[in-house]
């Protein structure tokens, strides 16, 4: 058999010259901001706008990559003294991108210049609008650009640079501009778009895997406050895990349960570094808790019909919660689902769907349009709203959908792994593959001929654990009684790390198995 670098470079696709790049890759192998073609000429502008004192504000999104775009460029205007005025929207009261009543209030209020982050590339009227009351609307964004662009006085895009083959994040955005500004680069303030680009999934490849890779090193060397506090689980060294699965929850929390304007504390949070900030701690957390226990309540007093080839039901909760309760009702039904949820207009109901490999949802929107009042998305996510009385109606007919395209599995290919590379060099030669996430996803392992009379249950019956030495150990939570029934199984799992009284140790988490 292979080395373990050598199945793990196959595994990757990579060479060893390759590899060992990506090991001496720094600051410098960043993409220049000037891949930008305007960004100067858009910091000329602001650089102006601050010297005759314009009343500015940024205008940004409530997921996560919103918030650190806005936080991103409120701390860069701090950083020269300079107040700028933010709004994050209300997902109820506002919905996605600038509004034309929001843009009215923005002008009572003496503003002239308005940049929209993560939000604006499709807002063609309202540009129009705000430009004909002489504000200049600025727009860092990274979604699809349509046929054509708005008339903005200036547009920072990923598909108008030439950064690369792949999409960065809004944050990414504000990050190249505020390194353009200041003429160096900011860690903290990349750091921040290095969580925005695990939050929105973007591609983990070339300068967006290093870009992650260099928000890490910069967050577990400085250990800035307002990253290391969300991070609940302090193991020696924070990962991109603790990125995706405790920070990006915590923010995009707030925008989906706060409307309020106390929702604006999210950004006075990664923005200042006083005393108040532990409350604002304790409210992110507190207000975190309540996001999961609504969706454990919502999942678990639904009424779901199991026969049907679809999930789709309605909540009472805040629309901010249905794509949440879609994704815990798809991981646990393994069907394409859609959550709707009342809103203020009684006789509409905003929903959100969730899929797999095999049924597309936008797909399926494109052939159920003449019954919804608006839809978007990609093929395995989407939103949407309907009248009431149609509820009915677009069930059955998104029900026969799902019955005709079935999810496809995926049948990952797994990495061969033996016992005695169960220990702590091992595992860290696998990490420095890393950062992982998507088009960069972490490996499946596969343990062959495993003994299964080496597990112990635990006392309730619920988990099996094995350890073979002090620095390895196997787990497999919640285990499918089945594999007692053999002598020798295949498992399958991933690698993490973990610490027990000051000692750390490898653990294989088992998520599935087979006896060929």
């Amino acid at each position: 058999m292979k080395t373990l670098f050598e199945r793990l470079l196959d595994y990757y696709s990579l060479t060893k010259e390759e590899y060992d790049k990506s090991l001496k890759e720094s600051e410098k192998d960043l993409p220049n901001f000037s891949v930008f073609p305007q960004i100067n000429e858009v910091v000329d502008f602001f650089k102006e706008c601050i010297a005759k004192n314009t009343k500015m504000l940024v205008y940004g999104d409530y997921d996560c990559d919103g918030i650190m775009s806005t936080s991103i460029i409120v701390t860069l205007f701090k950083k020269v003294n300079y107040q700028i005025g933010y709004y994050i929207p209300s997902r109820e009261d506002d919905g996605y991108g600038l509004t034309i009543d929001n843009i009215n209030k923005f002008h009572a209020l003496g503003y002239k210049v308005i940049l929209c982050v993560d939000n604006g590339i499709s807002l063609f009227k309202e540009v129009e609008y705000a430009s004909s009351l002489g504000i200049d609307i600025i727009i860092f964004d990274h979604h699809t650009i349509q046929e054509k662009v708005p008339n903005a006085k200036f547009i920072l895009h990923p598909s108008l640079s030439n950064i690369g083959e792949y999409n960065i994040s809004a944050g990414a955005v504000s990050f190249y501009f505020s390194w353009a500004f200041l003429g160096y680069i900011d860690r903290y303030l990349l750091s921040l778009a290095s969580i925005s680009t695990i939050s929105d999934m973007m591609v983990l490849k070339s300068y967006n895997k290093l870009l992650v890779k260099l928000g890490l090193k910069y967050v577990n060397e400085d250990k800035f406050p307002s990253i290391y506090n969300l991070i609940d689980k302090k193991y020696e060294t924070i990962s991109e895990d603790n990125f995706a699965l405790e920070i990006a929850p915590k923010v995009n929390s707030i925008g989906r349960l706060i409307n309020g304007n106390t929702r604006f504390n999210i950004v006075k949070y990664f923005v200042n570094d006083d005393e108040l900030n532990n409350k604002r701690l304790l409210w992110i957390n507190e207000t975190n808790k309540k996001r999961k226990s609504y969706i454990n309540e919502c999942s678990a007093n639904l009424d779901i019909n199991y026969d049907d080839n679809s999930v789709i039901t309605i909540i009472d909760h805040s629309e901010g919660l249905a794509g949440l309760v879609a994704n815990n009702l798809l991981n646990k039904y393994n069907k394409p689902v859609v959550v709707f949820s009342t809103t203020k207009n009684e006789d509409i109901l905003k929903g959100s769907a969730r899929s797999k490999n095999g049924f597309s949802i936008v797909k399926a929107f494109d052939e159920l349009k003449d019954i919804l009042l608006t839809y978007g998305g990609h093929e395995c996510a989407g939103g949407l709203s309907i009248k009431k009385e149609d509820f009915y109606k677009f069930y059955n007919e998104f029900d026969k959908l799902a019955l005709n395209h079935k999810f496809i599995d995926d049948n990952k290919k797994t990495l061969l792994l033996t016992l005695q590379e169960l220990n702590i060099e091992d595992y860290n030669l696998y990490r420095s593959f890393g950062p992982f996430g998507e088009g960069n996803n972490k490996p499946l392992f596969e343990i062959k001929n495993f003994p299964v009379a080496s597990f112990i249950k635990s006392n309730d019956d619920k988990h099996l654990f094995s350890q073979f030495n002090k620095s390895s150990k196997l787990v497999y939570f919640n285990y499918n009684h089945d594999i007692l029934s053999y002598r020798f199984v295949n498992i399958k799992g991933e690698l993490t790390r973990n610490a027990f009284n000051g000692f750390t140790y490898v653990q294989f988490l088992i998520r599935d198995f087979d006896a060929k």
